[in-house]
């Protein structure tokens, strides 16, 4: 069942400040092995990394609410001659979608967030669900990348950059299992008294069979047991995961739209 809160600006900005600090944290890491760049102005955070730049999750910009902030973002992304993908919320001005219009950026996606306070019962599963340390991490991380369809050949590189996820104190990494084989992955990332539903993916063979609802119910229950008074996912707008997490009990606070200027 759904929790009712009222969806203020306020809380919209708290949980685009939440999910902003986990995709810092995760693309960054310790020794930042990536390279990536930052950019921070008051609740605004622009990330780049110069080896990936066609990538949308890794040179994004949040938090941007004023057109008068634009040209500091653009001057950062063009001193390394990269286009960029701009989170625009309810929170952000007219002025800005002018501004972005004027610069050459359009619409390319929209994505919901969602949130729940208190958080919601976890719903029973029989499902294989453990929690992962270093031992089971490269398990873990192929098993996550696989399920976003990357390359195999990607694989080694992407366990090294990632090496670091099992030594994250605030996060969670879950790994469900079918029949003793790796199907689905999660991470609960913990942000104070927020719970973040982080990244989550399952093995093509695998899908359609209730996994990623069983791993937001672990999560909903680790949630709890960490103390947290709230819960905070995103969700391409109108996907299968946004009716996962809708179905566990959380609610749309408000819908964003990356705006991009990539060709």
């Amino acid at each position: 069942m759904s929790r009712s809160f009222v969806s203020t600006f306020d809380l919209s900005r708290e949980v685009e400040r939440v999910a902003a600090e986990y995709t810092a944290r995760r693309f960054s890491g310790p020794g930042n092995p990536t390279g990536t760049q930052f950019l921070r102005r008051g609740g605004l955070l622009a990330m780049k990394v110069p080896f990936v730049p066609g990538n949308p999750f890794m040179n994004g910009v949040h938090g941007l609410e004023d057109a008068a902030d634009l040209p500091a973002v653009l001057e950062f992304y063009a001193s390394t001659e990269q286009c960029c993908w701009v989170d625009v919320t309810p929170c952000s001005t007219v002025a800005l979608t002018d501004a972005l219009g004027r610069a050459g950026f359009r619409p390319v996606r929209y994505s919901s967030a969602l949130y729940a306070n208190p958080v919601p019962d976890p719903a029973p599963s029989d499902a294989d669900i453990s929690i992962i340390g270093a031992a089971d991490r490269d398990t873990f991380l192929d098993t996550m990348n696989v399920g976003f369809d990357t390359p195999v050949d990607a694989l080694p590189t992407l366990r090294r950059n990632q090496s670091f996820w099992t030594d994250v104190p605030e996060w969670t990494l879950l790994l469900a299992r079918v029949a003793g084989e790796p199907a689905a992955a999660a991470v609960l990332s913990i942000h104070g008294t927020h719970g973040y539903f982080a990244v989550a993916s399952t093995l093509p063979r695998f899908r359609n069979r209730g996994l990623q609802s069983a791993l937001i119910a672990r999560r909903l229950q680790l949630a709890r047991e960490h103390g947290c008074t709230s819960v905070i996912a995103y969700a391409e707008s109108g996907s299968v995961s946004q009716c996962n997490q809708q179905r566990a009990g959380l609610a749309i606070v408000h819908t964003r739209c990356i705006w991009s200027n990539a060709s």
